[in-house]
């Protein structure tokens, strides 16, 4: 019989020869606080933007204020539950996860940029533009290199929410660039 072990620990040095662990850095191993931190901000943009519209009618559940408070309720709990899950990790954590693999930022500014771009430009350059620019954004940041592919799946994604809103729901998205076309 063999004499080795199936434990696939790594052998540890005794507790001197070990060098003391550096301090982490607030932002080691929290990568996705800033990522929480927006949910909740767009969470509260949401729900002003909510408050304030001028809504004829009672609108119901399913009226215009409807959607913007699911997505400003869900937005708030993932952004919260994010931000918390992140604080909580334990040194040791944030450590093997700094350790392990830093923060994408350049997948992280992508999608904070389609996001942006998204918000700001809606209005000028119309739903249907700008909803398949944001998901091609998004999706590029989250990996898949297929530009084409992504701006197709977005266009289609795009075209049939509008459908939905106008010919189904009866509320129009801002038309922008198209509208006179």
């Amino acid at each position: 019989m063999s004499d080795t072990t199936l434990d696939p620990s790594p052998t540890t040095d005794p507790p001197g020869d070990r060098e003391p662990a550096r301090p982490l850095s607030f932002w080691e191993g929290r990568g996705e606080l800033l990522i929480g931190a927006v949910l909740l901000l767009m969470a509260a943009v949401l729900a002003l933007g909510n408050l304030g519209m001028d809504v004829i009618g009672d609108g119901g559940l399913l009226g215009p204020q409807g959607f913007g408070w699911f997505v400003a309720a869900l937005a708030a709990v993932v952004g919260a539950l994010l931000v918390a899950s992140t604080l909580r990790r334990t040194p040791e954590r944030r450590r093997a996860l700094a350790e392990q693999e830093g923060t994408n930022w350049r997948a992280v500014g992508l999608v904070l940029t389609g996001v942006i771009a998204f918000s700001a430009l809606i209005d000028i350059v119309g739903w249907l533009v700008m909803a398949t620019l944001m998901f091609a954004t998004v999706a590029t940041g989250l990996g898949n290199r297929n530009l084409l592919r992504n701006l197709t799946v977005g266009f289609v994604m795009a075209a049939t929410v509008q459908i939905v809103f106008s010919g189904m729901l009866g509320l129009n998205l801002p038309s922008g660039l198209l509208g006179g076309l």
